[in-house]
């Protein structure tokens, strides 16, 4: 598939990850971002762009020189930096959004994919969650969010734009940022192996909806690749594993017998952890462009545990 992607938030992680799926003949990589440069290994022949999302002349830019087809917009202030600087986080992260769907119009950019989060939602939530369930966010990164979704489903229907969002449950990964409340699955992993030891701050019945990094990365290629006379929405859910925290911990004994993991709940992290849904609904995802997990939790486990092995 001949195109060039532009990748916002370009430095970080899931940015890096993305382009070795993306990558292949007659496939141009930008990445864009603030920082130096990319923090993992990138696809070979990726070009990287310095910028800020909240400088409008910035993304004009980037877009104009590289005149991407395909913009996947990752930038973002995660929900700890929202509560501690909501200035910074509107700026980045709406007006940034904003500035992001400006270029992509004024330069014709044909498909804008934004990744959304269960936070977009708000809580507490049914169980199963339904992908049309009401948005009340209660955080300022999930109001961004919807703000994201909101923009592009404008943007879709008053320019043309083809917008395509995923909305993400709590993702396993290495990476997993240690204040986000969602991380105890990827943290209980990562400080088992690499520490010792993890004490996880809710209940061993504790259940949430789960995707593994390596099927959220997949499901993003998937959507952002899938035919436009498929889809019959804009913003889909997926979902993968109902994982309890105590099958978690259970999973790593089994493979890290020496780790030492504990349950020491907090009142205030497990209430609004329990307050999200075990499972969500993602029929469209799975009718439209056929979404399917590849990793139970098993699976995962074991590829988790090799890529922390010292």
């Amino acid at each position: 598939m001949s195109a060039t992607y532009l990748i916002t938030g370009g430095a970080g992680n899931l940015a890096c990850q993305l382009t070795h799926l993306l990558a292949g003949p007659g496939v141009r990589l930008v990445l864009f971002d603030r920082a130096d440069r990319p923090v993992a290994d990138t696809a070979a022949g990726c070009i990287y762009v310095q910028g800020d999302l909240s400088q409008p002349a910035d993304i004009q830019r980037i877009v104009a020189e590289q005149r991407p087809q395909i913009v996947l917009h990752l930038g973002s202030l995660l929900s700890g930096s929202c509560e501690a600087d909501r200035q910074r986080a509107w700026q980045v992260n709406a007006d940034g959004g904003f500035h992001v769907f400006e270029a992509a119009v004024a330069h014709g950019v044909r498909t804008l994919f934004f990744p959304s989060s269960l936070a977009a939602y708000g809580s507490p939530l049914p169980d199963p969650l339904p992908e049309d369930f009401p948005q009340w966010p209660t955080g300022l990164y999930g109001v961004t969010k919807v703000a994201c979704e909101r923009l592009g489903i404008y943007y879709h229907a008053k320019h043309g734009l083809d917008f395509r969002c995923l909305r993400l449950p709590a993702v396993i990964s290495r990476f997993a940022p240690r204040g986000a409340a969602s991380a105890y699955s990827s943290l209980a992993f990562v400080d088992g192996v690499q520490q010792g030891s993890y004490i996880f701050k809710v209940n061993p019945g504790t259940r949430v909806s789960t995707v593994y990094v390596k099927d959220a990365l997949r499901a993003m290629v998937e959507l952002v690749r899938a035919p436009a006379d498929r889809l019959t929405r804009r913003v889909y859910n997926i979902h993968a594993l109902a994982l309890s925290a105590g099958e978690v911990a259970e999973a790593v004994r089994q493979r890290w017998p020496n780790a030492d993991l504990r349950f020491e709940p907090d009142p205030q992290v497990a209430a609004l952890i329990e307050s999200w849904p075990a499972r969500i609904v993602d029929d469209s995802a799975r009718r439209d462009w056929h979404w399917q997990p590849s990793y139970d939790l098993p699976k995962l486990a074991d590829d988790m545990i090799q890529e922390l092995r010292p």
